[in-house]
């Protein structure tokens, strides 16, 4: 493959494009050391050696970092070594690297996730979270029934609480506002209404 360009990033990075791979990182000591410069050829033995040597090793110790900051999704850290520019080849050795060694686990980050905050999320709430954070649906599942205790009514009177719901004193307006507000926090109608009081 050719080496279309190179582009200076900081802290002495570079960013190597080829028209074979998108891009990749390198110091620009390491470039030097392997002859990576503008309009040369990169052979595929050299490329491959490359990865060995240096590629490899560097974004399987940028995934330990990462992880090592906070629990992260398959999806998460995917996303994370792609800002770092390294081929796609080498984030699937990185993830498979620390998938073997139970550092990334997307089921039990769902359990952990649902455990920890579905005492202020409701159900519809926790899921668009763990799909966002890029869970797969069938561990979201397995996810809640391992951990969903299902207590959405306690968790609708602590937010009526908060609000200083009073059916007595409050028009059809002002609880027409705080049904809005606990739909919208993905609480079925048929809750909000017991716990509200409402026929």
């Amino acid at each position: 493959m050719q080496i279309l360009e190179i582009t200076k990033e900081k802290k002495g990075k570079i960013l190597v494009h080829t028209d074979g791979v998108d891009c990749f990182p390198l110091y620009e000591k390491e470039a030097d050391a392997w002859g990576i410069r503008e309009g040369a050829e990169l052979s595929r033995e050299k490329w491959e050696e490359l990865c060995s040597e240096i590629l490899k090793k560097r974004v399987i110790r940028r995934a330990m970092f990462l992880l090592q900051q906070m629990d992260r999704t398959e999806s998460q850290l995917r996303r994370k070594l792609a800002e770092g520019h390294y081929p796609e080849e080498l984030i699937d050795e990185a993830v498979a690297y620390v998938e073997s060694w139970h550092y990334i686990d997307d089921f039990r980050y769902a359990c952990t996730y649902i455990r920890c905050h579905q005492a202020e999320k409701s159900r519809i709430q926790l899921k668009l979270a763990l799909v966002k954070r890029g869970v797969p649906s069938e561990l979201i599942d397995r996810a809640f029934e391992e951990e969903y205790a299902d207590n959405e009514e306690e968790l609708i009177a602590k937010l009526l609480e908060k609000k200083h719901y009073d059916p007595e004193q409050m028009d059809q307006k002002e609880k027409y506002k705080i049904c809005q507000f606990l739909l919208r926090k993905g609480f079925s109608i048929s809750k909000i209404k017991r716990q509200m009081d409402l026929t």
